[in-house]
């Protein structure tokens, strides 16, 4: 692109601009990921998927499955993502479940943690590690203790022995992320990293993962008061 064309684009460049674009590609995905699924089995879906197939009296179905604190419910055949209450969930949740169950092949869990790079996200590490645990560690520094309140504030359980702190948690029935995290000591800066089970290609693209990475880290930079 020469230099005038990229002047003429960079007045669009804006957030506003940008989230529109986003939101109007991921209901076009969703819809994409629709007409797909709405072809296939539903209970083979949910079993690659590991979630709960309800058959209502009314003859209608429903997926059920949890995303880290939230219960969402799946209509059948409509494929539209709603959370306990039956309220809509936000456009990126939405495309996430879609996402999940269009790709999830039932593979089991390896209970082995990888970082994005072995899970097909090479491309992806470097900025990866940098937005979610260089910035943890930044944030959190010496406060151990602070961070591993705010990883069971938001569902995660300790995994003992693996770092000076350990998490994990399921965003998804079939998508375990592990954040490891050592504090400050012999001079060196606090490290912290964010992992998946080897698997997780096998239920969500490597750019997926690090949404979702990212997303979670997000969550956990709310200091306790």
């Amino acid at each position: 692109m020469s230099e005038e064309e990229n002047k003429n684009i960079l007045p669009k460049l804006n957030r506003g601009f940008l989230d529109n674009k986003r939101q109007s590609a991921l209901r076009e995905l969703c819809e994409k990921y629709r007409y797909a699924l709405e072809k296939r089995d539903p209970c083979d879906l949910a079993h690659l998927a590991a979630l709960s197939l309800h058959k209502y009296e009314d003859g209608t179905i429903a997926f059920t499955g949890d995303n880290l604190l939230e219960t969402n419910h799946i209509s059948w055949p409509e494929l539209k993502v709603t959370d306990a209450e039956g309220k809509p969930v936000p456009l990126y949740t939405e495309a996430l479940w879609l996402h999940y169950l269009d790709r999830a092949d039932g593979h089991p869990l390896e209970g082995r943690w990888v970082n994005l790079s072995e899970i097909g996200g090479l491309f992806y590490q470097q900025a990866f590690q940098s937005y979610c645990g260089d910035e943890l560690a930044e944030y959190w520094r010496d406060n151990i203790d602070g961070l591993r309140i705010i990883c069971r504030a938001w569902g995660g359980w300790d995994i003992p022995k693996l770092a000076d702190l350990a998490f994990e948690w399921r965003v998804l029935p079939r998508l375990p992320l592990c954040l490891c995290y050592r504090k400050p000591a012999g001079g060196n800066k606090a490290w912290a990293t964010v992992l998946f089970d080897a698997s997780a290609k096998h239920y969500v693209a490597a750019d997926v993962a690090a949404t979702v990475g990212k997303a979670l880290s997000d969550k956990l930079k709310v200091k306790d008061n």
